[in-house]
């Protein structure tokens, strides 16, 4: 018998994830995005991305038809982005300022990292299905900028220190 949904959100939020907000385009051009904490590295010979989408949510039309997405890693600035695309209908496109990628899908500026993928497989996987992507383009942040990724863990925003700086303060 498997566990209740709650205590398998309670567990699941004890593991730390990168925030990303992914975005593709429908037919008609129009925008569409989610944020999600979800993405995983897949492979690297051909490079492959994952990420889950529940088949409830209102952008899964636009990327069940859809050929591309892009992945849009926010930094610990961006917090604000995450909550707009985690919320309901259109208003959040019409205050997000995108800009046009390689790809021509909408990318969110100054984010940590934007990659642009085809789609390789769609996957059932209980109320979502996931997304396998092949990496075709991107940009990324100087790493050595000071830029910060945005975190999500214990149901909460953070970002990363390294290990080292606790052990300086006797963590």
């Amino acid at each position: 018998m498997a566990i209740s949904a709650e205590s398998f959100k309670s567990f699941m939020s004890g593991l730390a994830g990168v925030v990303t907000v992914i975005t593709t385009c429908d037919s008609a051009g129009q925008p569409w995005g989610f944020t999600a904490s979800s993405l995983c590295s897949l492979s690297l010979e051909p490079p492959l991305v994952l990420f889950c989408l529940a088949n409830s949510a209102e952008c899964y039309p636009a990327f069940a038809s859809g050929q591309s997405f892009a992945i849009n890693v926010l930094t610990a600035q961006q917090s604000e982005i995450s909550q707009r695309f985690a919320s309901k209908g259109r208003a959040k496109y019409n205050e997000t300022c995108f800009v046009k990628g390689r790809m021509n899908l909408p990318l969110i500026p100054g984010a940590l990292a934007n990659l642009e993928c085809s789609v390789q497989a769609m996957y059932p996987g209980g109320d979502h299905v996931i997304v396998v992507g092949q990496v075709e383009h991107g940009v990324q942040t100087d790493l050595f900028s000071n830029v910060q990724p945005l975190l999500y863990y214990s149901r909460s925003y953070g970002t990363f220190a390294p290990l080292n700086l606790y052990e300086r303060q006797g963590a």
